[in-house]
């Protein structure tokens, strides 16, 4: 696992790269990746498969997963997914920006009523700033590079004695 979440892909490359060299065989982003889904997934088909950049807004990506999330619902039965569900993955869409706190406040609000993806940003996409909704993907400061390169050191010293096996009576 990584130490720290990276900040962008070029820094999450190198740090795998650089476990992978100490021994690792997978690595897990899942956490860092739902904490902050703008920037740390914002670059991956850049980074790691080398395609050019979108370019893509969160407006952008919040009109087309809104037909994405509008299209699903409730395909499982009993209201499964619901809107809750759907809009799970995007909940920290805003991360550290303007209007987080209140985009947050509105989607709890909206949670009890609305029945509709859109419906639901309809309601609560006013709290964002133009400027936020509308800035591409930008690159982050670099991060530390060499997080692994004396990882034996981190670690605590391998136990060099076995415990006794305790019999009881």
């Amino acid at each position: 696992m990584i130490p720290h979440s990276p900040t962008n892909y070029e820094d999450f490359k190198s740090q795998v790269n650089a476990a992978r060299s100490e021994g690792a065989h997978c690595v897990m982003v899942g956490r860092a990746a739902f904490n902050n889904p703008w920037h740390t997934l914002g670059h991956v088909d850049t980074a790691i498969y080398g395609a050019p950049s979108s370019g893509l807004t969160r407006r952008q990506v919040l009109e087309q997963y809104q037909v994405y999330g509008d299209s699903i619902l409730g395909t499982y039965g009993n209201n499964r997914p619901n809107v809750r569900d759907v809009m799970k993955p995007l909940l920290n869409l805003f991360r550290s920006e303007p209007g987080n706190g209140l985009w947050k406040r509105k989607a709890d609000a909206a949670f009890l009523k609305c029945t509709t993806v859109q419906s639901f940003l309809a309601d609560t996409i006013v709290a964002i700033p133009d400027s936020v909704l509308d800035s591409p993907i930008a690159d982050a400061p670099a991060g530390r590079k060499d997080l692994f390169t004396d990882i034996h050191n981190l670690l605590p010293a391998p136990y060099a004695a076995r415990e006794e096996e305790v019999l009881y009576a």
